[in-house]
């Protein structure tokens, strides 16, 4: 109990006692998990260059093999847009459950469950064969956008859900975020934990498209983006899994700053070509940026989680 003293007496002792600061233990741990899921993101879709993302099937099972032997709890693969070297557009001229399974077949045969699968369902003749994928086992988890239009995203959101596919909730901008809330969780139809992605800091070509965009051009920006929408996120719901995807010039400088936050991060050459924003030095693959944002995570006491724990944060079972 402090003892009790005059005012000058009580300031006289003080000073005679005075040290700048408390003892360290005063202040407590900070609320950063230690374990951040890293999932990586191999398509790639900027150039032809020598250094390009993969290109045909074999270098998408390259390129998703080398990072989940390094520890990758899981990979994303999109064959939007992407033509392979053989002339064919890998998201119109084969039928998505055959592109998928050429590449997941033999990193299952290698890797078993090791990896969680992460697939696109946005290509297809027809609705059922966008979420084809998915009804037939091949995702665990599958990215679908709520400013996508309601005709699609909807009954996606629900398909997913029904055969057991973790919604992705891939969210451009703040406005998004409000989709989300209004049409999807306000609702009932996304069910919980909900498990976020923002993926900002990409240009865009036009003003009003598919997806709103944002402009990062600065470090300020990139911090101002990333903290409304983590904010905006929290407000909806405090336990929500947010990842937060390296994009445009941004690279890795998005993923050191939502691995200081605690947050889980996605890399890969599919939204980047760029090694750092301050150079037009590009990525050499898909293995090199993991490697850099797993030694940073680890500079920050981090370390990646597994296959396994990702499942169990994202409210999935173990599949060992």
């Amino acid at each position: 109990m402090t003892d009790k003293l005059p005012l000058w007496e009580a300031a006289k002792r003080e000073m005679e006692t005075y040290q700048f600061h408390a003892p360290a233990e005063v202040q407590p741990k900070w609320d950063v998990s230690k374990k951040i899921a890293i999932n990586v993101a191999v398509s790639g879709r900027f150039d032809g260059t020598e250094h390009a993302p993969p290109t045909s099937i074999q270098n998408y099972i390259d390129a998703a093999s080398s990072v989940i032997e390094a520890g990758a709890c899981g990979v994303h693969i999109d064959f939007t847009w992407v033509t392979d070297d053989k002339g064919r557009r890998l998201d119109r001229d084969l039928p998505p459950i055959e592109a998928y399974s050429s590449v997941l077949e033999p990193l299952r045969k290698r890797f078993g469950n090791s990896f969680v699968a992460n697939l696109n369902v946005l290509n297809g003749e027809t609705f059922d064969i966008c979420v084809s994928p998915a009804r037939e086992g091949l995702a665990e988890v599958a990215p679908c956008a709520p400013g996508h239009p309601d005709a699609f995203m909807v009954p996606a959101i629900q398909a997913l859900e029904a055969c057991g596919v973790k919604p992705e909730l891939a969210v451009h901008s703040s406005g998004e975020i409000e989709l989300a809330k209004r049409k999807l969780i306000d609702t009932g139809i996304l069910k919980g934990p909900y498990n976020w992605l923002i993926l900002f800091g990409l240009p865009f070509s036009v003003g009003r498209s598919l997806l709103s965009g944002t402009s990062v051009n600065n470090t300020q920006d990139m911090t101002r983006h990333l903290f409304l929408m983590v904010d905006q996120i929290r407000q909806i719901d405090p336990t929500s899994v947010i990842s937060v995807c390296a994009a445009g010039r941004s690279t890795l400088y998005m993923t050191t700053l939502a691995t200081m936050l605690g947050l889980h991060i996605r890399v890969g050459t599919e939204d980047t070509p760029w090694k750092y924003p301050n150079s037009d030095e590009r990525l050499k693959d898909n293995l090199e940026m993991f490697t850099m944002a797993k030694d940073i995570a680890g500079l920050l006491g981090r370390t990646p989680a597994t296959a396994d724990e990702y499942r169990t944060l994202i409210g999935k079972p173990a599949r060992g």
